[in-house]
């Protein structure tokens, strides 16, 4: 995927296709500036929608499979994200694969909710532990005129982690906007007001020590709900960010500290 600005044309995602794998609802910008990132789409009645993010360390491209059927073909590692895919509600099977083997190097059961939508987010290493994260989103809509926010952590070689989500050049006297105490958790919903941010990442409670940074901004829509996920890079010691817009588009936010 470019490192180049998006931009999320449009207000949602395009009706899903059965066992289709949809393109992401992402573009790029002739002349923008900004990752924007909507609210909520729609889908079909008989079916539930997955996509899925490749935040392994060890799969530098992996394919996706689910219910027996190949949704994702080479994706990249260092947080990218697919589009979404069409499947049937119910009880089934998601796999990683490395890209191009017909077996699963990860394979966990997920119970998909008819007309729901899911995030499948498959993180860790193979020294370790690898894992899916399911993100089922069913969360109610932000207010008019701000965006809620959440933040997962996926990259086990960093701790404690404060996220700066501002329009400020400078961290000084400010507290942080997202905060996680550790690898794999999860963090409860802020509102933010609508407008375009720059994102940070420092180590807890050390403002100098940035470790992330998107400076292309981030421009927030009314109503929209979005996870970001902090990653590990394909290489390196430093994070990339993934935006997932609740029910709708996706994006790889790239760090501006490394080239």
């Amino acid at each position: 995927m470019s490192h180049s600005p998006l931009v999320a044309p449009g207000l949602g995602l395009e009706q899903p296709r059965r066992r289709a794998l949809l393109a992401s609802a992402i573009g790029l910008a002739g002349s923008g500036s900004l990752l924007t990132l909507t609210g909520c789409g729609g889908g079909s009645a008989d079916s539930a929608s997955v996509r899925f993010v490749n935040a392994t360390v060890d799969y530098a491209t992996a394919d996706f499979w689910a219910q027996g059927d190949k949704l994702s073909s080479a994706l990249a590692n260092g947080g990218t994200p697919s589009g979404w895919s069409s499947i049937d509600s119910g009880d089934g099977q998601v796999e990683l694969h490395a890209a191009g083997s017909g077996s699963s190097k990860l394979t966990e059961t997920h119970s998909f909710t008819k007309d729901g939508y899911t995030t499948a987010i498959a993180y860790g290493a193979l020294a370790t532990s690898m894992k899916f994260k399911y993100l089922d989103e069913s969360n109610a809509a932000a207010s008019s005129g701000s965006t809620k926010v959440r933040l997962f952590h996926a990259a086990a070689s960093l701790g404690a982690l404060d996220v700066y989500i501002t329009n400020t050049s400078s961290l000084s006297g400010l507290s942080p906007t997202l905060q996680v105490s550790a690898y794999e958790e999860l963090s409860s919903f802020v509102s933010i007001a609508n407008d375009s941010y720059r994102v940070r990442i420092t180590s807890s409670g050390n403002q100098s020590n940035v470790l992330f940074d998107f400076t292309t901004l981030l421009n927030l829509a009314s109503k929209a709900v979005i996870t970001l996920v902090i990653v590990p890079r394909a290489s390196g010691s430093l994070p990339n960010m993934t935006a997932l817009a609740e029910q709708s588009v996706s994006a790889l936010m790239s760090n501006a500290l490394v080239s």
